[in-house]
């Protein structure tokens, strides 16, 4: 009561009630201001999706790693576990997440509707980045006496995988390395990429096909007693026949490392580019800011996944055929002289 008689004594001319609704009005105007203030907050701190395979599989780790980079960037980027990279891409061309991690050659049926998108054309599909080489490898246990992809004749192999269809073409494409097919295995299907490596793992199959230094081969080397990575052949011959299924894979040699399960002894193994992705709809400014978190913060994104050692700032861009990359990104590649 002293307050609001000091406030009259001040505006004398003013009553009781004029007060009141002053008073009142003057509140009302704060909350709007303050509700106004949160709202632009909010709209401010943009939270966007990354597809990625379901937790405990490569894309789900990176996908992790690239998100808390791009959060320093103002976007706030979540995982987004899917199925297989089957549906995720698809949600991307249509604009209902915004960015999302596959392979070179999934991305290239993608983009021109074939393979396996035949007739399922995703014209918006861009490119952000090259992560980095994906290296792949058909594991076995250690002590198996399977030593190459040609013992595998008449063994359970992994050939369907749900909607990451995609593995079939590149386990297609390894068992045409060493001169064979899926007729001559047991075919043994599964439940996605986590999938086939959880059958290994409970004697269901003789051998997995999984990224090489990813977590889940971390663990499968662990639950089994040791596991060995099957080489493929370098030979031009034998990588003539790989490519008629993965024309973008090559033959990279790896070395047995800390975190390199099943890489005994130096071992050529299939690799191919791994990409970041984008829609059309997506803005170019958020395409920029996702290529500049990415190429400034090599070293957060290894503290937060070792496996993204393989990820160089300088091959993050690569001739893609028919695979464009968004505008956001290229305005960022061209500001630093990366783009050709």
């Amino acid at each position: 009561m002293r307050h609001v008689k000091t406030l009259k004594q001040r505006h004398p001319d003013r009553g009781s009630g004029n007060f009141v609704e002053e008073t009142v009005r003057s509140s009302i105007l704060m909350i709007v201001s303050a509700a106004a203030m949160a709202a632009t907050s909010v709209a401010h701190a943009q939270v966007v999706g990354i597809g990625t395979s379901k937790q405990g599989g490569f894309t789900y780790s990176a996908g992790a790693a690239i998100a808390k980079v791009v959060g320093a960037a103002g976007l706030r980027m979540l995982v987004r576990p899917y199925g297989g990279s089957g549906v995720y891409v698809p949600a991307v061309n249509k604009g209902e997440i915004q960015f999302a991690l596959a392979n070179a050659l999934e991305t290239r049926y993608a983009v021109t509707g074939t393979g396996a998108y035949k007739d399922r054309q995703q014209p918006n599909i861009r490119v952000v980045a090259v992560m980095l080489p994906l290296r792949v490898a058909i594991f076995t246990r250690k002590d198996s006496p399977i030593k190459s992809i040609a013992d595998l004749k008449g063994k359970r192999v992994p050939g369907v995988f749900g909607a990451a269809r995609t593995l079939k073409v590149l386990m297609d494409g390894q068992l045409a390395n060493a001169g064979m097919t899926y007729k001559d295995v047991q075919i043994v299907k599964a439940a996605g990429i986590i999938g086939n490596a959880n059958d290994f793992m409970a004697g269901k199959s003789d051998v997995f096909f999984f990224a090489v230094g990813s977590g889940k081969v971390l663990q499968v080397n662990a639950k089994v007693g040791g596991i060995r990575a099957l080489p493929i052949d370098p030979s031009p011959a034998a990588m003539a026949r790989l490519k008629k299924f993965v024309p973008v894979a090559y033959a990279l040699k790896v070395k047995p490392g800390k975190r390199m399960a099943g890489i005994v002894k130096p071992t050529y193994v299939m690799a191919y580019p791994y990409l970041v992705l984008t829609s059309a709809k997506v803005s170019d400014d958020m395409a920029y800011k996702v290529a500049k978190a990415m190429h400034d913060n090599r070293k957060g994104m290894i503290g937060s996944f070792r496996a993204m050692a393989g990820f160089s700032p300088q091959r993050m861009v690569t001739e893609l055929g028919p695979v464009k990359y968004h505008p956001g990104a290229i305005k960022f590649y061209k500001e630093k002289g990366m783009w050709k």
